[in-house]
């Protein structure tokens, strides 16, 4: 039947050729719109891209196209992931890649392991703070670049690099990956995040409830606190989220970025639903920009909506440049980049260490535990 049906579309299209009605932009486009104003419906209208082999560069101004001619967003998801027919694929010998789920400009793949790894029953900042197990201090003599952590429970706490703490004298972000054992007390190092306060009646810290952006995450493991405060500054600009005291928990608090992430935020909490993910790779406007992995899916199911609103908040602050979606040989020369990466320790702490990974197009961290397996790892593009 669709067969059938794709015989006489062929017929439709040579006759719209025929009267020289070629409209603008990306001819694949332009072949699509012509068989949604010809209903031939949607299932044909897939059947002939993939016949045709066809792939998509989409811009904004084509998805507007597209939609006035009556796509729906499942036909226009299915035109952007064309070419993504590779997946799912093997990257590292342990990881597989499936196929992106993809919202405008942003696409975001789910990452497995064949063999997950055992590294314990870890609590995250939120959780312990709920479960009122975590104190967090200025330090004796209250400087910026640390705090004092205290885990009263029973349970090790992972923090992330990137983790919002505010009060004390100003808001800071913790620098790196940092595991603290139960019933342990760490001196931690963090950057700042608010420049314009330093004071405050209290020298307690809590949970902000987020993560930074992936240019705050970036400077704050690989850069100086001047270059946090520079990339904090031109976040909250971008997302029009600026306060007297420049502090970043202007953005966590936004109704305008809450607006403006939701449909990003339904598309990616749809697509990505399995309970065996272990991590995410995250492409922006065509180009494959970070990668978060971790031990186990337990682990990551933990910091996974924090990870997810983080990716959001890069894509509603980025122009929207490409529609393109990377495919397979992209996301491998990425990871390739690994076996060229020079690897150096970045922070140790008293149960995990925390290396650097820089090679000439991408940098990264790879926390490991005591016994030296990977908790968790992140790369992000070179800018």
């Amino acid at each position: 039947m669709i067969r059938k049906a794709i015989t006489v579309l062929g017929i439709v299209i040579i006759g719209f050729c025929l009267i020289g009605w070629l409209g603008s932009g990306n001819a694949n486009v332009n072949e699509v719109i012509k068989l949604l104003n010809a209903n031939v419906g949607e299932a044909v209208i897939k059947a002939h891209i993939a016949e045709k082999a066809m792939t998509f560069d989409l811009s904004t101004k084509d998805i507007i196209r597209l939609k006035k001619a009556g796509a729906s967003d499942d036909l226009l998801e299915y035109m952007m992931t064309r070419g993504t027919d590779d997946f799912p694929f093997e990257v590292e010998t342990d990881f597989v890649v499936r196929k992106p789920t993809v919202y405008n400009h942003l696409a975001i793949y789910p990452v497995f392991r064949k063999t997950p790894i055992d590294v314990g029953n870890y609590m995250t900042l939120d959780e312990a703070q709920n479960a009122g197990i975590i104190i967090i201090t200025e330090g004796p003599n209250a400087s910026v670049p640390m705090v004092v952590i205290l885990n009263t429970g029973r349970r090790p706490i992972y923090i992330m690099a990137g983790e919002i703490i505010i009060g004390g004298k100003q808001d800071r972000m913790v620098s790196y990956d940092v595991l603290i054992p139960a019933g342990k007390e760490v001196e931690v190092s963090v950057k700042c995040v608010e420049h314009g306060r330093w004071q405050g009646g209290s020298v307690k810290f809590k949970s902000g409830g987020g993560l930074g952006a992936r240019a705050v995450r970036s400077a704050l493991q690989f850069k100086g606190q001047q270059d946090v405060w520079n990339e904090v500054s031109k976040t909250c600009r971008e997302h029009d989220a600026v306060s007297e005291s420049g502090t970043y928990r202007a953005i966590l608090s936004s109704k305008g970025v809450d607006r403006r992430s939701k449909p990003f935020l339904d598309a990616m909490e749809k697509g990505l639903r399995d309970d065996d993910m272990v991590g995410m790779i995250m492409a922006l406007n065509g180009e494959v920009v970070c990668v978060d992995i971790f031990a186990n899916p337990k682990f990551f199911a933990k910091v996974k909506d924090k990870l997810l609103k983080a990716y959001v908040l890069d894509a509603i602050g980025a122009r929207d440049t490409s529609r393109k979606v990377p495919g397979k040989k992209e996301i491998l020369d990425f990871f390739k980049e690994l076996k060229v990466a020079k690897t150096k320790e970045l922070k140790r702490y008293k149960a995990n260490c925390n290396f650097e990974l820089e090679s000439d197009q991408i940098i990264g961290n790879e926390s490991r535990d005591e016994k030296g397996k990977v908790q968790h790892l992140n790369l992000y593009k070179q800018q």
